[in-house]
């Protein structure tokens, strides 16, 4: 269509913040916690459903199941929100917290997602880090997608699922996974204005973000359609791992705008995503722009259009960038600034004191030494 799929902006915008306005059961003590009761395996999906240990061993690799069942998707990742399936549960915060806290459980889920990527026709070679390759089946598994869009609507729930779970580092990789295989690779046709509408925009992490959407920006063809940034920032951005880790660290208080279900989860995956190799990498340019407040600013002119819809979306988070730039700025100019002038200064003034007890300036070498400390200060 050569838009941006709004819709899909807001709704996703949604997600990141973490559902504003979602009010949840007041008694939350005594709501039944069926998602965390199925990967328990103390009860069945529903309808006409399975115990998740069944359906991880018997239904692995079992492709022509895992395609038409329609009922076992929204257990095996529940979100905040209704799915299709009404007899599946929505997702709580204190489920949430409950998941995270039984190794059982997330074992669970990680065999879970396991199985979905070998569907895909991907491997997860990397527990730890999330690190993905194709499978030897990929073919056959592509093709798969290709022809099913539906699976389309299981990726970005799975996405989201992965967020809400704590397993933002696995997010990073899946979605790059998809953009090198629709942009770079060209082997899934039917999946690229997914993997850019959707699929691209479940990633929380403003930094990481930015970089996937210039990744995208990159490998796009014919690049003066690409409608998922500015161009013009895009041109100018730089990868962040050029900052200092000081300006990092400021950056990174500022990208979970708000935090109600779990502060210490949060905190660890900022830390995860600290420790993972950059997503732009491939990009591999390095352009001579000041690029502080282009990234600042990348992720708020990314939701921006035209139209007043367009602007409703950017608005969501116009007071965001903006708490962002200024942290960002104060930082900056203590940070980098300050240490450098102290030294400078603190020389100065034992040079001066020197002098004072020494008496007049009696060579040009004196005059010289503290012209060039006054030079050094001043600069």
């Amino acid at each position: 269509s050569g838009r941006r799929n709004w819709n899909a902006a807001k709704d996703l915008q949604r997600y990141r913040h973490r559902y504003p306005g979602l009010i949840e059961s007041e008694n939350e003590e005594e709501e039944e916690m069926w998602n965390l009761s199925f990967y328990k395996n103390e009860i069945c999906f529903l309808p006409q459903g399975l115990h998740i240990e069944t359906l991880l061993e018997s239904w692995w690799d079992n492709y022509e199941v895992l395609e038409e069942n329609h009922s076992y998707i929204q257990w095996l990742f529940p979100l905040r929100e209704h799915g299709m399936n009404w007899r599946a549960k929505p997702l709580t915060c204190q489920e949430i917290q409950a998941f995270k806290k039984s190794k059982e459980v997330m074992q669970r889920f990680v065999r879970a997602y396991q199985l979905m990527l070998r569907f895909y026709g991907i491997i997860l070679i990397n527990e730890e880090t999330g690190e993905l390759k194709r499978a030897e089946n990929w073919a056959e598994r592509f093709q798969n997608l290709n022809r099913f869009s539906h699976n389309n609507l299981r990726i970005t729930r799975i996405l989201k699922c992965l967020g809400e779970m704590g397993y933002e580092h696995y997010q990073v990789h899946l979605v790059k996974f998809f953009l090198t295989e629709t942009l770079v690779k060209e082997t899934l046709p039917n999946v690229k204005r997914s993997a850019l509408d959707y699929f691209l925009f479940t990633i929380r992490s403003k930094r990481k973000r930015r970089e996937l959407v210039h990744y995208a920006w990159q490998h796009f063809k014919p690049r003066g359609s690409f409608v998922w940034g500015p161009h013009d920032k895009l041109l100018k951005y730089r990868a962040r791992s050029t900052k200092s880790q000081l300006h990092k660290k400021a950056e990174d208080k500022q990208e979970t705008p708000g935090k109600k279900c779990d502060d210490s989860a949060e905190k660890d995956q900022n830390q995860s995503l600290e420790e993972e190799p950059k997503a732009g990498d491939a990009a591999g340019v390095q352009p001579k722009v000041n690029d502080e407040d282009v990234k600042e600013k990348l992720s708020e002119c990314v939701l921006k259009g035209g139209n007043g819809e367009e602007e409703k979306e950017a608005s969501f988070t116009q007071q965001e960038e903006k708490d962002l730039h200024s942290e960002t700025e104060e930082v900056q100019g203590t940070a980098e600034n300050d240490c450098t002038k102290e030294s400078k200064k603190r020389k100065l003034d034992a040079n001066t004191a020197e002098a004072k007890k020494s008496g007049p300036l009696k060579s040009p070498t004196d005059i010289e030494n503290i012209s060039r400390n006054l030079g050094e200060c001043a600069i």
